[in-house]
């Protein structure tokens, strides 16, 4: 992770506005971390429900998530995902799901998802070309990433989603 800061100086402002570095100790510098440092932070705090039904690609998956410092709820298949949401303390913020799945597909997982939490984000992966094709079509408020992914495209587009939703209504229960 980067860290970005922005310096201010508490003791004079420069005639231009611009904070100054050069200041003796002690003279009031401050060192701030940036709101897109902050954003970041507290999306890594999320919760994340995982779907997968291939158990490596759920493995992967979460452990990618984890060593960002997301926290998981892992399920292989949308029977055990619901599960887990009607029993879970703390809803999850995001529903990271396979759009093909044994018994109900992601897109009908999301749905009910949706129906408990309606707030949550949800990203749906698919290694199926025609499968995103055909859930790009329709206006249902999901993201899509196609299989395979890198760990920077699944982190950055967790991130998006995150940043664009639930911070109205599923974060404040954190």
């Amino acid at each position: 992770m980067v860290l970005f800061a922005g310096v201010r100086n508490h003791s004079q402002a420069s005639s231009e506005g611009v904070p100054s570095v050069g200041e003796p100790p002690g003279a009031g510098n401050v060192v701030i971390a940036g709101a897109a440092v902050q954003d970041e932070l507290q999306d890594r705090e999320r919760q994340i429900l995982l779907v997968e039904d291939e158990a490596f690609v759920r493995r992967v998956t979460a452990e990618v998530l984890e060593s960002a410092g997301y926290r998981l709820l892992i399920a292989e298949n949308a029977a055990e995902a619901l599960q887990v949401c009607r029993q879970g303390a703390i809803p999850p913020h995001l529903l990271l799901t396979d759009v093909v799945l044994p018994g109900k597909n992601g897109r009908e997982l999301a749905r009910e998802c949706r129906a408990l939490f309606p707030l949550l984000g949800v990203l749906l992966i698919s290694g199926y070309a025609e499968q995103l094709a055909l859930s790009e079509s329709g206006d249902d408020g999901h993201e899509y990433l196609a299989k395979p992914f890198s760990t920077h495209t699944l982190l950055r587009k967790v991130r998006e989603v995150l940043q664009g939703r639930g911070r109205e209504g599923n974060a404040d229960v954190i």
